[in-house]
């Protein structure tokens, strides 16, 4: 008898073999004990098939391929009614291919809007910027109740209303805080939706800050003029002050403000590695009492003087004057330094840029004054003198120190 039952699933073994039956794959969708259908908006829902080393997989919504989703399972957040869920199982050593399909029923969500009652200081750092208030509400056809819940990512506490937990209170301008809301149905169920909400600020004027000079100020010339400009008249203001960060030790403490409309300041250092000294100016409104603080740089540079050796009074437009400039490049103020031609008039700033006052003096060869200014601004033009070699002395009178330069210049080609 055992024999003959060997012999039997001998056959049955060598029948299959021959004929090619396989066995076939299971590909039916699993879904968790606990989901209930309808499920609830934005429910996360995982599915899942038979796992097998041997198969590929891929999911699909509503037809669509799901970028990603070659595992045996999956979790979807469901955000629409008859969701359609299939599933592509491939057995990678012979082909067979197996689907299947689920259809996820869900609950039509319900709305959350948001309403801001009291804006507050754009300042998040002081208490006048940490004082908005707003009001969140929900309402579906579905639900019969609802218990709100606020928080965020950024705040540690989010404080509510004790009267009203739908509103927020002590929140800042432009962060983002949320809500969960849990909708309560008739029959019990709850559905739970999160909204984010960003409150506003009181607006602010918008200022630009005008100096002169610029941007760039010079040691020996260090005073700066500043004001400002914009639509400050649009919103009622009853206070300014200015912060000026001149250390470069130091460069986030203030060493001199005011309270001027238009204040000078005089600066005593140069750059440190070319980082520009900081200005502040903050204004208040007289309205709401909030601050707003706008920036502005400068930076001061050395004086290193660079003097033409020769000048072409000709009139063509190019190296007409007698031209000293300052030598950005670092260079120094050896006339052997100095290259001929090309300067030329309008590129080039007044010597009051760099020092307070700059007094040239200019000499034939036998020593008689030819030319002589007490503030002298690259206008000379060699007036009517002839092609010659000249002396000059230049005293630079600068705040933090004086400067005496003298050499000859040679006025060529200017015809007389």
């Amino acid at each position: 008898m055992n024999k003959n039952i060997s012999k039997i699933v001998i056959l049955l073994m060598l029948f299959f073999n021959i004929v090619g039956l396989k066995a076939q794959i299971n590909c039916k969708i699993n879904i968790d004990d606990w989901v209930e259908q309808p499920v609830c908006y934005d429910e996360a829902i995982t599915f899942s098939v038979e796992s097998n080393t041997n198969y590929s997989y891929q999911w699909k919504k509503d037809g669509n391929i799901i970028s990603g989703e070659t595992s045996f399972l999956m979790t979807l957040n469901i955000t629409k009614n008859n969701t359609v869920i299939s599933v592509e199982v491939t057995d990678k050593n012979t082909g067979e291919v197996c689907s299947d399909e689920v259809t996820i029923s869900m609950i039509e969500p319900f709305t959350i809007e948001f309403e801001q009652t009291q804006l507050t200081c754009s300042n998040n750092n002081a208490d006048n910027g940490q004082n908005a208030k707003a009001i969140a509400t929900a309402y579906g056809d579905n639900f019969v109740s609802f218990t709100y819940e606020w928080g965020s990512n950024v705040e540690n506490d989010v404080w509510t209303n004790p009267s009203n937990p739908q509103e927020a209170i002590g929140l800042k301008a432009w962060k983002e805080y949320y809500v969960d809301v849990t909708g309560i149905m008739t029959n019990g169920r709850e559905c739970t939706q999160r909204a984010t909400f960003t409150p506003e600020a009181y607006p602010n004027p918008i200022l630009e800050i005008i100096s002169d000079p610029k941007d760039t100020a010079y040691i020996q010339n260090p005073v700066v003029q500043f004001r400002f400009e914009g639509d400050i008249d649009l919103i009622e203001h009853n206070s300014w002050s200015w912060a000026f960060y001149n250390n470069p030790d130091k460069p986030n403490e203030p060493t001199n403000t005011s309270i001027l409309e238009e204040p000078t300041n005089i600066y005593t250092r140069e750059s440190k590695g070319g980082s520009p000294f900081r200005v502040e100016l903050t204004v208040k409104s007289a309205e709401y009492g909030c601050d707003t603080t706008f920036e502005s740089t400068m930076i001061v540079l050395p004086v290193k003087l660079k003097i033409p050796n020769i000048f072409t009074p000709n009139g063509d437009g190019i190296n007409d004057y007698f031209i000293i400039d300052n030598d950005n490049s670092g260079g120094s103020n050896d006339n052997s330094d100095r290259r001929r031609g090309g300067y030329e008039y309008d590129s080039y700033k007044p010597l009051n840029d760099y020092y307070l006052r700059a007094d040239l003096t200019i000499f034939n060869r036998w020593g008689r004054i030819v030319y002589k200014s007490s503030d002298y601004r690259n206008d000379w033009d060699g007036g009517n003198l002839p092609d010659a070699t000249y002396f000059y002395v230049l005293e630079c009178i600068g705040e933090q120190e004086s400067h005496r330069y003298q050499g000859s210049v040679t006025i060529f080609g200017s015809g007389r």
